[in-house]
């Protein structure tokens, strides 16, 4: 999916994917001259700031709803496959990875594990609406086995949860690291009683998503 929004400027062009936004804020208060919702005509300006700060700005965003291309090179994939769970909110993607086969626009993106959003895999904010009840919190597993780097494979399974094949990290909604893994079956349908992980609760609840 890719509904972004194209901001050309002289040395970066900004893409702003709106339906992925989760409002983390970093961009508005981060670089007001840059992204300001309350300005006239377009509210990103590419040539507001300096585009290497316009570049480490964009990689703060959580969900990838912002993401940018330059001459000089785009966003690098990270060392460590890394999924953060969000307190009542999305797991935090910061990977180099495939969804559903498919090579994504940015090594960065949010999808939804409290069953409510409308563009699944993708949070669109509504666990925000729902006050979906998850502290973020993981369970300590093998905290301190060492990640290794390699290419991370994301799947929906039907009706199902988040199936995850590849060298990946499970940090707690404090970004300490919980589990190092080769393979995860993470939540989506928010029922589950062992969050992250799925324990089958979408069949009982009748969870349906793609």
């Amino acid at each position: 999916m890719s509904r972004a929004h194209k901001y050309p400027g002289k040395e970066i062009t900004i893409y702003f994917d709106a339906a992925r936004c989760i409002h983390a804020g970093n961009c508005v208060h981060g670089l007001p001259d840059v992204f300001n919702t309350g300005t006239k005509g377009p509210w990103i300006k590419p040539d507001g700031c300096d585009a290497d700060a316009i570049a480490r700005l964009i990689e703060t965003c959580p969900s990838g709803a912002l993401h940018y291309e330059r001459a000089s090179g785009n966003e690098a994939t990270p060392e460590m496959n890394t999924i953060t769970v969000e307190a009542g909110g999305p797991l935090l993607i910061h990977a180099d990875y495939t969804l559903n086969g498919i090579t994504p626009d940015s090594p960065r993106t949010a999808l939804c594990r409290c069953g409510a959003s409308k563009i699944k895999p993708w949070c669109d904010g509504s666990h925000a609406s729902i006050a979906f009840p998850d502290n973020g919190e993981v369970a300590a597993f093998n905290p301190d086995e060492k990640p290794t780097a390699g290419k991370l494979d994301i799947r929906t399974l039907k009706d199902g949860p988040l199936y995850l094949v590849g060298p990946h990290q499970i940090s707690n909604a404090h970004g300490n690291t919980s589990r190092v893994c080769a393979k995860s079956v993470l939540c989506r349908c928010g029922a589950s009683k062992n969050k992250p992980y799925c324990e089958g609760s979408h069949a009982g609840i009748g969870f349906k998503a793609g």
